[in-house]
């Protein structure tokens, strides 16, 4: 059995998104309080919009997947690569 199969997995997993996704609230909520239109781009700036972002992001799947991210799904014929040279 693989790591995230385990159940204290799953609810660690959904725990971190719930900090994740906290935590990129909150730096999208102090980035847009701090934002002024008149003013110069800022590498600080961006490095926060790019952090909310990306916690946001990977914070709502993991609250919402669990360890169903790591699941794995069949591909379709059309999407598997082929040797030609076997023909």
């Amino acid at each position: 059995m693989a790591w995230h199969q385990r159940k204290n997995a799953n609810v660690g997993l959904r725990l971190l998104g719930l900090v994740l996704l906290t935590l990129g609230v909150m730096l999208g909520r102090r980035l847009f309080a701090v934002a002024d239109p008149q003013a110069k781009f800022t590498l600080v700036a961006y490095l926060r919009g790019l952090l909310a972002f990306a916690g946001t992001s990977s914070g709502a799947a993991l609250t919402l997947l669990g360890r169903h991210l790591f699941d794995q799904v069949e591909l379709s014929a059309r999407w598997k690569i082929h040797n030609r040279r076997g023909k």
